[in-house]
């Protein structure tokens, strides 16, 4: 039989899944899962739990400035000129207001006006809807003093808080307004010394930081930074206020009298520079500065400006005598007009016949033509230095706000006109404190000392820092200016100046009448009337001018300004006890024959 051998497949058998390697899936997955779920845990339980902590704690911080306080101005003998008091906002949180509650009874809103209306001066019916709503911050009344601030604080009403503030004061009102200026309503520096100090004057604010409760409390024993507020120095001036006092009420008088647009008076101390008044007509109460006009709110003794005039006289004269051109009682030959050779003519301000004057009698007579004369003897670039050395064209070191330096072109600059005028006062413009510097350098010896108003800082501490001042600077020679001041007694004991003078005192001095320009289109509107003198002249304390500008009533500085010298003088030598003069001048001729 064949034998065939039948091939047959055999299929192997199929596994199904590794229960193991699921279960490791699945214990992986299922740690992963519980990974991310605590860590969100740790997240929501920890890190957002700190965000959250931080948040509310910024809703419970607060910071507030320490406003720092504003130091004084003080006059020379500790006079309080401006001054801070303290002033109080009261600030009202109406969501608490509406919670106010005492001894269990709910008062509110309500409650709290009508408590409020006492202390406040006011009806419950006005104050109420300022306490009603979901404001957390609401002013509600300011300007509360320290006493009603007081009152309202004993109600303890929940909501209700204030915030201090500086008002500035000033105690002597008028008196040296147009110097100490003042401040706005918002706390800026606007004019006068104010603004010149403001730097020393005003500090530096500082501020707290404080954790608070819900009814606006400090927490005691949460966040608390402090930054502490450094006060201002006080600056104390060298001004008299009794002498102030007296020349701002003089000066006004007179400005009515000859219905003058301003006026001013300046008293300087000739040996040390201090300026111990500065009076302006109109003056300005710091108090009130908004019921003085704008233009007339700085002290127009640094701001404007004028033609001096014949005051202008006194450098030419120095300059000569310092040259030893001419002599006291040099003679010349003065006639009423005089030509220059580039055909310019000039006049005296009266007619006469041809005068027989020494140059003392010049001056005596406040010639223009006898001064163009003998000042010729100088060459333009000598006119021009001597008017230099003497201020004019220069600030003082004061540093006032806006104070001016007055008009002086080069002298390559004048044209054939201004050369000769300059030499008595016109083509050149000063304020009122460059002229006094004039008479009170040539009073000095011949050495000019630097004007100051501010004789020095006082730290908060109570520390003393003195002005330093600026160093004295010889103009002229001391026998040229015991020449000019021998002079310009002469004027006053012969001349025009004869309403200066001071009963039982020696006074040497300059009479000055210019025109005034005009404030719009060029030209010329009215006239400048001055006077500037020393007394006393054996021996010179006291330096003073008096100007009106624009008088419309006797525009003449010989009786416009000099009697005015005359009397604030007179009171000055009292109030300072300075006595009077026990010599007789020994005054130069005026005349020859």
């Amino acid at each position: 039989m064949g034998t065939g051998a039948t091939r047959v497949k055999h299929k192997g058998k199929r596994r199904g899944p590794n229960p193991r390697l699921r279960m490791t899936i699945i214990a992986v997955f299922s740690v992963v899962v519980m990974l991310i779920t605590s860590a969100r845990l740790i997240s929501i339980q920890g890190m957002d739990s700190m965000q959250l902590a931080e948040k509310a704690l910024s809703n419970r911080l607060v910071t507030r400035t320490l406003p720092a306080s504003r130091g004084q101005i003080l006059a020379s003998d500790g006079t309080v000129l401006a001054d801070s008091v303290s002033r109080y906002q009261l600030v009202v949180d109406q969501q608490n207001v509406a919670k106010w509650t005492v001894d269990g009874k709910l008062l509110g809103a309500w409650g709290a006006a009508e408590a409020l209306a006492g202390p406040l001066h006011t009806d419950p019916g006005l104050i109420y809807p300022e306490l009603v709503g979901d404001k957390r911050w609401n002013p509600i009344a300011k300007g509360l003093t320290s006493e009603t601030w007081a009152a309202v604080k004993k109600l303890n009403i929940l909501g209700v808080s204030s915030e201090e503030y500086a008002v500035r004061s000033y105690p002597a009102g008028a008196v040296a307004g147009n110097i100490v200026g003042f401040l706005s309503s918002d706390g800026q520096a606007q004019a006068g010394l104010e603004l010149a100090y403001d730097d020393v004057l005003r500090g530096r604010d500082g501020k707290q930081q404080y954790e608070r409760g819900a009814r606006g409390e400090i927490i005691p024993l949460g966040d608390n930074n402090i930054q502490n507020a450094v006060d201002g120095k006080s600056v104390q001036t060298t001004i008299d206020t009794d002498l102030q006092y007296y020349a701002q009420q003089a000066i006004e008088e007179q400005r009515k009298k000859h219905k003058a647009e301003s006026a001013s008076i300046v008293i300087k101390n000739v040996k040390t520079g201090e300026i111990l008044t500065a009076a302006d007509a109109p003056s300005v109460d710091p108090n009130a500065p908004g019921k003085t006009e704008g233009g007339q709110r700085g002290s127009r003794i640094f701001t404007d400006v004028f033609e001096p005039g014949s005051t202008a006289k006194m450098v030419t004269a120095a300059a000569l005598l310092d040259q030893g051109l001419v002599t006291p009682e040099q003679e010349f030959t003065v006639p009423y007009k005089w030509k220059a050779p580039n055909d310019e003519e000039f006049k005296d301000s009266h007619e006469h016949p041809d005068q027989k004057l020494t140059f003392a009698g010049i001056m005596a007579e406040s010639s223009n033509t006898g001064t163009i004369l003998a000042g010729n003897k100088l060459s333009e670039e000598q006119r021009y230095q001597y008017l230099r050395r003497f201020g004019f064209g220069s600030k003082s070191s004061i540093g006032f706000p806006a104070e001016t330096g007055g008009i002086l072109h080069p002298y390559q600059d004048w044209d054939g006109r201004t050369k000769y005028t300059v030499m008595f006062g016109q083509g050149i413009a000063a304020n009122a404190l460059q002229t006094t510097d004039v008479i009170a350098t040539i009073a000095n010896g011949g050495v000019h000392v630097p004007s100051t108003l501010v004789s020095g800082e006082i730290t908060p501490s109570g520390r003393t820092i003195p002005n330093p001042g600026g160093a004295p600077k010889r103009v002229i020679s001391e026998k040229a200016a015991k020449q000019t001041t021998s002079i310009l007694e002469g004027v006053v004991a012969e001349g025009t100046g004869k309403s200066a003078s001071v009963s039982g005192y020696r006074v040497a001095g300059k009479t000055g009448t210019s025109q005034a320009p005009a404030a719009e289109g060029g030209g010329y509107d009215g006239y400048t009337a001055s006077f500037v003198g020393v007394i006393p002249a054996e021996d010179p304390q006291l330096a003073i001018s008096v100007t009106l500008q624009r008088p419309r009533k006797g525009y003449y500085g010989g009786t416009a300004a000099a009697p005015v010298f005359s009397d604030v003088a007179g009171y000055a030598m009292r109030h300072l006890r300075i006595p009077p003069s026990t010599t007789e001048p020994q005054l130069p001729a005026r005349e020859w024959k």
